[in-house]
């Protein structure tokens, strides 16, 4: 979504190689995430595939508007304004929970706290670096290796099934990420 939404803003030129990148990548993750199998879209699912497509599109906006702002003010005040920014819509958020409160033990505030931390506040400051120097598209090539990790994790954590189709998008993701860095 980042390459496609970078090249109609204008923003960035899309050479035959970084395409064909973007494409890679976009085919290897669709393999290791589906293994090969037909998807029914069913009427669940298909309010699921809305809401992941409306979430890639607000993070290629994320991604292609900040890299301006990160260019003029810098990675860390962009990502303080994005974790605040972030922190007050969900604040606003918290009158709309209708359920009954949950009574967590001190690990799982840990677990919620480190993720919240290292994960959160982590990603997008290095995301912010990453854009101090590097395209949007080219940042976000790599995001797919993301779900090799993830693949690879629950295979070995939950003995999750691993096949050719999907050992074969792994290569692709990684193809991908090797074609558009080398295209610039």
């Amino acid at each position: 979504m980042i390459p496609v939404l970078s090249w109609a803003r204008r923003s960035e030129k899309m050479a035959v190689k970084k395409g064909l990148g973007v494409l890679s990548g976009f085919l290897g993750a669709s393999l290791v995430v589906t293994r090969g199998r037909a998807v029914s879209l069913g009427q669940a699912q298909f309010l699921g595939d809305v809401l992941i497509l409306a979430t890639a599109v607000t993070i290629a906006l994320v991604f292609i508007y900040s890299k301006d702002l990160v260019v003029q003010k810098g990675g860390r005040a962009v990502t303080g304004g994005m974790i605040l920014i972030t922190s007050a819509l969900l604040i606003l958020a918290i009158p709309l929970d209708q359920g009954t409160s949950i009574n967590f033990s001190w690990d799982a505030v840990f677990y919620v706290a480190f993720l919240a931390v290292v994960a959160t506040l982590g990603a997008y400051y290095f995301l912010m670096k990453g854009l101090e120097t590097v395209s949007p598209t080219i940042s976000s090539v790599i995001l797919p290796i993301e779900v090799i990790v993830a693949v690879a994790l629950s295979v070995v954590i939950f003995n999750d099934p691993f096949n050719i189709v999907s050992g074969t998008g792994a290569v692709l993701i990684v193809a991908g990420v090797l074609l558009v860095s080398s295209s610039t």
